[in-house]
């Protein structure tokens, strides 16, 4: 695995943006010095990375890829993060510094986007046809539990968001990423 003063001789990353841009590579990352002035050429100076079919984006180093956003926090802390790196604003592809924490696997899920796939409009409420009724439902410890049945589709996102506030959600969790 590549450390900080590696990757710095080789990507230049942008805490204010993001952003990583690739520097002229040394000799010894090539077999031959025209393979080297070939690559020079052709992508220093360039952004570096593509995005993945999840959204994030990869950076390739000496054959190995490598999610930006982790770079990015060796390029700023000077060690690899220790668990989870959380995208504050829901947005994948932001990389600033200040956008991105350290975080557990469960304070991670505590804030995810709305999936694309949610028909309510917010995470933890359902209709349910049966009954006729909203359902508010959150996940504790492991397991679905139910807040409650709703006349109201209101009155189920109320329970949901104090239950949310209760366990110590990210105030964005269940909200659409920022552009």
């Amino acid at each position: 695995m590549i450390d900080q003063q590696y990757l710095s001789a080789r990507l230049s990353y942008c805490a204010n943006t993001g952003s990583f841009t690739w520097l002229p590579r040394p000799l010894c990352d090539f077999v031959s010095e025209e393979r080297m002035k070939a690559w020079n050429t052709r992508y220093a100076g360039s952004r570096a990375g593509k995005v993945n079919s999840n959204g994030y984006l990869l950076i390739q180093i000496n054959g190995k890829s490598y999610r930006a956003h982790r770079l990015a926090w060796l390029a700023s802390h000077g060690e690899w993060p220790t668990q989870h790196i959380d995208h504050i604003n829901g947005n994948k592809l932001d990389n600033r510094i200040t956008n991105l924490r350290d975080v557990s696997s469960l304070e991670n899920n505590r804030n995810m986007p709305l999936l694309a796939s949610n028909k309510s409009g917010r995470v933890g409420v359902s209709w349910y046809s049966a009954r006729s009724e909203w359902v508010a439902h959150i996940k504790v410890d492991g397991r679905q539990k139910i807040l409650g049945r709703f006349k109201s589709k209101d009155l189920a996102i109320a329970a949901r968001e104090a239950a949310e506030r209760k366990l110590g959600f990210h105030p964005n969790h269940g909200r659409l990423p920022a552009a």
